[in-house]
C-alpha cells in the first residue's frame, strides 16, 4: 500500500486525506506548520473591510479565519477576490456570490493579469493574509494607484512531525502546498535527513513550489493544478507509470 503524507494546515487537510484514502493509499498529515489566529487583527477586520472596495483573501486560512468575523457586516458593495479555483469556490459558497479569481493560474501574477485589475487607481483594497505574506500583489496594486491596506490575521508556527516514524517508514510521496512549507520541511528535518528528502517524490500545485524543491535538490516532482482532485490524479498517474 502506498503511503502518502500531506503537508497542509490542519483545517484544510481532511478533504485531501479522504481523497487519498479513497484511492486505497495510506494517507496521513505531515504537520510542518500550524496556524495561530491573531485575535486583535480579527476583531478589527470588520471595520477595515467597511473602508475597502475589494477584499482580497490570500489563502484558505485567511478565508477560514477571517470570513466568520464578517458575518454581520454589509458587504453588498464589496468585490471579493482570491487566487486558486478551490479558494474561489470556498469563498463563493460562504458569500453566496461570485468571486474574482484567475481561471488560469493560482498566484498573484495571474490575478494581476486579469483585465479587471488593469485600472485600479483610486480603488481601496484590503488584503487579508498571514504574517509575512508575499508583497507582490500589494506592491503592484500600489504602483497602479490603488490604496492598499493589509490585515494580517494569523501567523504560521512550526509544526512537530514525528521524525522517528518518518525515518522508520519513509513515505512513497509527499504533497506539499506552499513554498514556505518546503522551507519548513528541510529546516525541521535537519541536515542529516537532507539526502532522504531529496530522494522523495513530491506532488505540488504550483511551479514556484516545484522550483524551490528543485533548488534544494529534489529530483522527482509532479506539478498539477491547484485543487485536491488534480493533486490526487497527478500522483495516481505517477504511480501508474512507475509501479
Amino acid at each position: 500500500m502506498k503511503r502518502v503524507l500531506a503537508a497542509r494546515p490542519l483545517a484544510q487537510c481532511a478533504g485531501l486525506l479522504d481523497k487519498l484514502r479513497a484511492e486505497g493509499w495510506q494517507a496521513e498529515r505531515l504537520p510542518l506548520m500550524e496556524i495561530e489566529p491573531l485575535p486583535d487583527a480579527l476583531a478589527a477586520l470588520p471595520a477595515r473591510a467597511a473602508r475597502a472596495d475589494t477584499l482580497f483573501w490570500a489563502s484558505p486560512s485567511a478565508i477560514d479565519l477571517g470570513w466568520p468575523t464578517l458575518a454581520q457586516a454589509d458587504l453588498a458593495d464589496k468585490r471579493l477576490a482570491c487566487v486558486g479555483a478551490a479558494s474561489a469556490k470556498r469563498l463563493a459558497d460562504l458569500a453566496g456570490r461570485p468571486v474574482l479569481h484567475p481561471a488560469a493560474g493560482s498566484d498573484s501574477e495571474s490575478l494581476l493579469a486579469l483585465p479587471e485589475l488593469a485600472a485600479v487607481s483610486g480603488q481601496r483594497w484590503l488584503i487579508v493574509r498571514g504574517q509575512g505574506g508575499r508583497a507582490l500583489l500589494a506592491d503592484a496594486l500600489a504602483e497602479r494607484g490603488a490604496r492598499v491596506d493589509i490585515a494580517e490575521v494569523y501567523r504560521r508556527l512550526d509544526g512537530a512531525p514525528d521524525w522517528a516514524a518518518f525515518d522508520a517508514a519513509p513515505p512513497d510521496a509527499v504533497i506539499i502546498t506552499s513554498s514556505e512549507m518546503v522551507e519548513q520541511l528541510f529546516r525541521l528535518a535537519g541536515p542529516r535527513r537532507t539526502g532522504a528528502l531529496q530522494c522523495l517524490l513530491y506532488c505540488v500545485p504550483h511551479p514556484r513550489i516545484a522550483q524551490r524543491l528543485a533548488a534544494l535538490g529534489a529530483a522527482r516532482i509532479v506539478t498539477t493544478r491547484a485543487d485536491d482532485a488534480a493533486l490526487v490524479a497527478g500522483l495516481k498517474e505517477w504511480f501508474r507509470r512507475h509501479p
